[in-house]
């Protein structure tokens, strides 16, 4: 009995996800599922889901979203091979002396620059691009796991409950709202930037407020990184190659996958690209050919593309930092070993994305929520988002399976609806045991569920209580 809650203990995020995925599949047997005309919902009756569609379930979570499981796969062979390479090494050190007795600069630096460009970058997950090299550097600051997760895993949180511009999610829920109202992402902007200020400025109130307890406390639980660095003496090693390639991977991150010609109504890279791949030499577009048919313009890059970028400046840092090809091939193996817990605990998550998708029984929730009150009630409607957001897991399956009834039903209170969805959803991800990023971070820094709810408790009900009152205020004012 003792081995089998030590088992339980040790493994509580795989627990926690296979009882989600067993409450959605006994809720596709209580609660009808149907679909949204306009106003009208029409009940297709229960789509219970069986056992035989529990395998065919991991197939279509897999295809559904292979790109992410596959970079984020990338991910952790990219930093595996890194922890060989002598000039990452370097780098690392050298920005962990930096912030030395600065650590809390770091942290706030650290957790503003991911919240930005999560709120800004279209693909959410190219932001867990940097992650493993932030938590690099406060292992190197020795910061305990909480803290990690905070300025790093919990700073995408931050971009992803005051999403701007940015984040799959968001943009998909926006476009499959166009299919009935012309909606746009610069929606209540103000009001959304406004959020996101805030919720910043909270949520780094936390996190320095948990750095003062865990500072000097001896007690405290050491990080460990997943991709640790070797203590060797790098002091004679070139760092600007290495720094030189962190920050073009930077670059081509917001050049890749900021929405430049729509967002803000910047056209060059477009004009650039067809430029480019319709220049010949002679009768033959050569450039075309090499670049290949998938090539994108910047802004509207996939995830495959910054993959591309990852494996030709990983080529150049193996042979300007001479790397031994054995070196390599074992750390491709070790990276694949390390992040593949991750991985399947995401495949897992997303397995309830496809339950809902065969029986959407939270569009009857939502029905009979928002029918409660025969006008917009903003607490209904944030009911409504929570439970959306707590099983949807892709957010703009939300904006797909409700967004006749939000253009139809919130009429002039239409952009209050809007805004409520989009800061819930984020929210949500704070502690949602369906939270993809979330069980991602905790997994990848092996931090337990409970502890990380401990953690976060008071910063979600105070946003949760300043939400609210914002949303009163845009309805009613």
């Amino acid at each position: 009995m003792k081995k089998m809650r030590n088992m339980f203990e040790k493994h509580d995020l795989l627990k926690i996800v296979l009882l989600g995925i067993l409450v959605t599949l006994v809720l596709t047997w209580i609660i009808p599922y149907g679909y949204f005309s306009g106003s009208t919902f029409t009940s297709s009756g229960l789509g219970r889901v069986g056992l035989s569609d529990l395998l065919l379930s991991g197939i279509f979570s897999t295809n559904f979203f292979m790109q992410q499981l596959l970079f984020v796969i990338s991910v952790g062979i990219f930093y595996a091979i890194l922890t060989k390479v002598s000039g990452y090494k370097a780098l690392v050190s050298k920005i962990a002396t930096l912030f030395k007795g600065k650590e809390k600069v770091f942290v706030v630096v650290a957790s503003l620059c991911v919240t930005l460009l999560t709120t800004f970058l279209a693909q959410t997950y190219v932001v867990v691009l940097f992650i493993p090299f932030i938590i690099n550097i406060a292992h190197g600051l020795k910061f305990d796991k909480i803290t990690a997760f905070m300025c790093s895993f919990g700073s995408m949180l931050v971009g992803v409950l005051g999403a701007t511009y940015g984040t799959e999610g968001f943009v998909y829920f926006v476009n499959y709202l166009n299919n009935y109202q012309n909606v746009s992402l610069t929606n209540e902007i103000g009001v959304r930037f406004g959020i996101l200020a805030f919720t910043f400025g909270l949520y780094n109130f936390f996190m320095i407020r948990h750095m003062n307890k865990t500072m000097h406390d001896k007690k405290k639980e050491e990080l460990e990184d997943m991709f640790s660095l070797e203590d060797k003496d790098v002091r004679k090693v070139k760092v600007w190659p290495m720094a030189l390639f962190f920050l073009l991977l930077l670059v081509f991150a917001i050049l890749g996958y900021v929405n430049w010609s729509e967002n803000f109504d910047i056209t060059i890279f477009n004009d650039f690209h067809t430029w480019l791949t319709e220049l010949k030499i002679g009768d033959y577009t050569v450039i075309s050919y090499i670049l290949g048919a998938n090539a994108k313009a910047f802004g509207a890059w996939d995830l495959y593309c910054i993959t591309v970028v990852m494996a030709i400046l990983l080529l150049l840092s193996i042979v300007i930092y001479r790397v031994k090809m054995d070196d390599v091939l074992e750390s491709v193996m070790e990276g694949i070993k390390k992040i593949i817990k991750p991985v399947l605990l995401l495949l897992l998550i997303y397995v309830i994305f496809v339950f809902i998708y065969w029986s959407p029984f939270t569009i009857t929730i939502s029905n009979w929520i928002l029918g409660l009150s025969e006008g917009f009630n903003p607490f209904l409607t944030t009911i409504s988002a929570a439970i959306s957001s707590l099983f949807h897991i892709d957010f703009g399956y939300t904006g797909f399976a409700l967004g006749s009834v939000m253009v139809s039903q919130f009429g002039t209170s239409f952009d209050v609806g809007f805004v409520i969805y989009v800061a819930i959803n984020g929210l949500v991800s704070f502690v949602a045991p369906t939270s993809a990023i979330l069980f991602l971070g905790l997994s990848y820094l092996d931090i337990p569920y409970k502890k990380w709810l401990k953690s976060i408790w008071k910063f979600a009900l105070i946003m949760l209580a300043v939400l609210l009152l914002i949303f009163v205020l845009l309805t009613f004012i």
